[in-house]
């Protein structure tokens, strides 16, 4: 069988077998970002990238060609080896997008990985976004890379003499800085004329063991407890007729040493408390990040509980999925959106 490929592809058969492949790239486009409008833009009817034998066709096992739009995370990866792999010789990738070559501007970001280190990339195209005219240009460029074996560039930049006598450059200093954070006050008071707001107000102290219960905004209530009684106040909240947690947050407040973990009941059963949303929140040491799970009071809380702990590292006991990374992938750094988190920083060369 190999005998027979090889022949196919290298003899008298050859020419029209490169012939065959040049004119029917049928690429599949994985689509990240808004790269996917140029290419749409590309193979519409002002461009018509059809007439140059290129024909969008969106199913890896029957094309040859991969264009990638856009930014490429740690999950994204998997997905593009999958597609690639399942793709018949010969294949080729197109990266299309200032977030394809580099990451564009989340080239810092910790999820972020380059196309060209999960799949072999045979043409970028460059810009932000880059134009259906480039697009157009690169499959060209594919397309005399099939005939004659090498990849050349289409860009042509002209060699201009520097001007002699100039200052030496003086290159920028890091314009970041580190300063003290403001304080972060979540019960910030709001008067607003809402009746039904301070009967509320007037139940939930009375039921719930807070340090502070205050309207915050029209239908807003924060309620601040001990870390240690977030269960207890839900519970309370449940009699009254708080049915789900729609939301769960984290702030880290590094210049304090502590995490402000947060819970966001609202209502589907009681008319009145629908429009309401009451945030129960507490200080959590930065050093011992825990607190008690609502996962098995409130089912809608789990995974938001995951999402938190993979971001901040807060342990929520009692969620079982604690420990193990759920939204990230496994190769992602832990607790990312600390602000101790190190990212990575500008480079400048002359």
């Amino acid at each position: 069988m190999d005998e027979f490929v090889d022949f196919i592809r290298s003899g008298p058969l050859g020419p029209l077998k490169k012939w065959g492949t040049r004119w029917s790239l049928w690429p599949v486009h994985l689509v990240t970002a808004c790269c996917g409008a140029e290419l749409a833009h590309a193979f519409a009817c002002g461009y018509d990238g059809e007439r140059i034998g290129a024909l969008n066709y969106g199913i890896a096992r029957q094309t040859n060609l991969i264009i990638v739009e856009g930014a490429i995370t740690r999950k994204m990866a998997k997905v593009l080896r999958i597609t690639w792999e399942q793709m018949p010789d010969p294949k080729f990738v197109i990266v299309m997008g200032a977030c394809g070559l580099q990451g564009g501007i989340f080239w810092n970001g910790y999820h972020m990985v380059k196309p060209s280190d999960v799949v072999p990339v045979d043409f970028f195209i460059p810009g932000c976004p880059p134009t259906p005219e480039a697009l157009l240009r690169g499959i060209r460029q594919l397309q005399e890379k099939i005939v004659t074996g090498e990849a050349k560039t289409s860009a042509v930049f002209p060699e201009v003499p520097l001007e002699s006598g100039r200052k030496p450059r003086v290159l920028p200093r890091s314009p970041k800085r580190i300063s003290k954070a403001p304080a972060v006050i979540v019960n910030v008071p709001k008067n607003v004329e809402w009746e039904y707001g301070q009967k509320l107000v007037g139940e939930i102290k009375a039921k719930v063991d807070a340090l502070s219960v205050t309207i915050t905004g029209k239908n807003r209530i924060a309620i601040k407890v001990g870390r240690g009684d977030i269960p207890k106040a839900a519970m309370k909240l449940r009699e009254i007729g708080f049915d789900h947690v729609k939301n769960v947050n984290v702030i880290d407040v590094p210049n304090e040493d502590k995490f402000i973990v947060e819970y966001y009941f609202s209502s589907y059963s009681v008319k009145e408390l629908m429009p309401v949303l009451v945030n129960v929140f507490a200080d959590v040491p930065r050093e011992n990040p825990k607190v008690k799970s609502l996962a098995k009071m409130f089912p809608s809380a789990d995974y938001l509980e995951r999402e938190m702990h993979d971001f901040f590292g807060v342990v929520f006991e009692g969620n079982p999925w604690t420990g193990r990374k759920f939204l990230l992938a496994p190769d992602a750094p832990e607790y990312p959106l600390r602000k101790d988190f190190k990212l990575e920083e500008e480079v400048y060369s002359r």
